[in-house]
């Protein structure tokens, strides 16, 4: 079962120690970067792009340990829920987390995150958007066949076989059923549902992306490429784009704000400085930003708060200290 948005935020405020992001390009004067390697999966559909993701290798071990350690009935302040810079990167971990442990155990993939024994694959990224799951790092195809392939012992779990290739990725298809497409590569799994497309079609999309075959986000959209460059370096991130922006029907995460229901992009991350300290970037385009409503509501909730707005670029850093204590 998913948990509901509420459950995800009541885990979510033991575990901001862990997901709260490191310095931020101001709007005037940016150095050119490279953009964050998830961005290469990333195309726009319908002109539109919503994303969750995490930096497995770096929060992974901690979020274990603060997710078993968690009291789901315990209450999330108000001011953490109602701030942009908090809530939807929070969201976005636990549901990355979830879908992985939950939806890909049907497929045996469900412990690659926590069961050293069962996987020598590593695992270093999450990466979800509304059609695919994307988990990056180092696999062992040969292993992650074995359990895709493997005859189904209970009701719950599927058997899929190996049916095609896209590029450097070998696709598995179900032996009944024709509602997913798995792509299997050194580099990464890719589970694709493909709720706007057919599962295929999502595959092909996101593996072309990858593969340097199909139009990026980030070239396609000047815009899109300066919201990643302004707050999409961190270690957890979420962004919406085009008519994905304050989404309700299908969302990954809850960005429905009332003073960023007409911008055309926005992107949040968090990331932990240390165990007491974490920070947080969080960029939109808006056209005739409102600076003082913004002002009240991005990181409203940050021992350290600032605001920037240029035109219709807005940037906004936040740090929040002694998080073990308060979150």
């Amino acid at each position: 079962m998913t948990p509901s948005r509420r459950e995800l935020l009541a885990i979510a405020g033991a575990t901001a120690t862990m997901t709260a992001v490191g310095g931020w390009p101001t709007v005037a004067a940016q150095e050119t970067v490279d953009p964050p390697t998830y961005s290469q999966w990333l195309a726009l559909e319908d002109d539109g792009l919503e994303f969750v993701f995490v930096d497995w290798a770096n929060v992974g071990d901690e979020a274990i340990v603060e997710l078993e350690e968690a009291d789901p009935d315990e209450e999330v302040p108000a001011e953490y829920e109602d701030d942009p810079m908090v809530a939807p990167a929070s969201e976005g971990l636990l549901s990355a987390y979830f879908f992985l442990g939950v939806d890909l155990a049907q497929y045996r993939l469900g412990r690659l995150l926590d069961d050293e024994d069962a996987f020598e694959s590593t695992v270093e990224g999450l990466l979800r958007t509304t059609d695919a799951f994307v988990v990056s790092g180092e696999m062992q195809p040969e292993e992650i066949d074995e359990q895709l392939t493997a005859e189904p012992e209970i009701e719950f779990l599927r058997q899929l076989e190996r049916t095609d290739e896209i590029g450097e990725f070998d696709v598995y298809t179900p032996v009944e059923g024709d509602d997913v497409a798995v792509g299997v590569g050194t580099d990464a799994i890719v589970v694709a549902d493909g709720e706007a497309d057919t599962p295929e079609t999502a595959l092909e999309t996101l593996v072309g992306a990858w593969e340097g075959d199909v139009e990026r986000a980030i070239e396609e959209s000047e815009s899109f490429a300066w919201l990643l460059e302004a707050a999409g370096d961190g270690e957890v991130v979420v962004g919406q784009y085009g008519d994905r922006v304050a989404a309700t029907d299908g969302a990954l995460v809850d960005m429905a704000f009332e003073e960023l229901e007409d911008a055309e992009g926005v992107v949040s991350s968090l990331t932990p400085e240390n165990e007491d300290t974490a920070s947080g970037a969080f960029a939109a385009i808006v056209d005739g930003p409102d600076e003082d409503a913004l002002g009240e509501l991005l990181g409203s909730s940050a021992d350290q708060q600032s605001i920037t707005i240029v035109n219709d670029q807005v940037v906004a850093a936040g740090t929040w200290s002694e998080v073990e204590n308060r979150f």
